[in-house]
């Protein structure tokens, strides 16, 4: 299951998969919720940190609802 999240500030669609146990074990040794949020969407929508880093606060804020939705 995958749901497709529209970015409005960076122009683009993004495609979210549900997660799965091993994303949830790749990312259990950050301890810092912010990073290990970020990562976790990283791995859920293929994006870079980089590309992450750069989303205005309201495009992530998309992101991590779209997240949350599958948690």
């Amino acid at each position: 299951m995958s749901i497709k999240i529209n970015l409005p500030g960076a122009k683009k669609d993004v495609e979210m998969r549900e997660p799965k146990v091993k994303d949830m074990r790749a990312v259990s040794t950050e301890e810092n919720q912010e990073e290990k949020e970020i990562k976790l969407i990283s791995n859920l929508t293929g994006m870079s940190i980089v590309e992450i880093d750069d989303l205005s606060l309201k495009d992530y804020a998309l992101l991590a609802k779209g997240l949350s939705g599958f948690l």
